[in-house]
């Protein structure tokens, strides 16, 4: 009796850790994605870009901008990245499919050959996120010498 309840325990053991869902989401992670979500709610990136070329940085350039009026979380990373673009002065959303990874509190969006904006290209990126700053490296994916980095700060409406 003895070793049949060692292998039934065993069994139900093993079965448990089997259903044990490794990818759920920890009350850590949970915050730091809500804090993402927070971050960009109604928010402006503004900052700077500098292209990548022959592997070396060029210089500066002032004035970037984008904005975005939500993030939604679709599954455990994939997320849409919900971006207003000015279309013969409306205001259009556009989602962008991302994969949000955390690090800590730290937010890294990865776009991997996404359509984006006006013309033929696909683009990939990887633009890190943290107390309403970002930096971060993108390129067109069919051809990684048109590209550069960004890097800025995050506002918010009303705030």
């Amino acid at each position: 009796m003895s070793r049949r309840l060692s292998v039934v325990s065993f069994v139900l053991g093993f079965a448990l850790l089997l259903g044990a869902r490794p990818d759920r989401v920890t009350a850590d992670e949970a915050a730091a994605e809500a804090k993402f979500i927070a971050m960009l709610k109604n928010a402006t990136l503004k900052g700077t870009w500098a292209p990548v070329q022959q592997g070396k940085l060029g210089g500066d350039k002032g004035n970037d901008s984008y904005r975005i009026a939500r993030a939604e979380k679709i599954d455990d990373t994939k997320w849409a990245i919900v971006s207003v673009f000015n279309v013969q002065g409306q205001a259009v959303e556009f989602p962008i499919s991302a994969t949000v990874k955390f690090a800590g509190d730290v937010s890294i969006l990865c776009l991997d050959n996404v359509r984006a904006g006006p013309g033929k290209a696909n683009w990939s990126a990887r633009v890190m996120f943290h107390d309403d700053v970002y930096t971060g490296r993108w390129w067109e994916t069919a051809q990684r010498e048109h590209g550069g980095t960004i890097a800025g700060t995050i506002t918010r409406e009303g705030k």
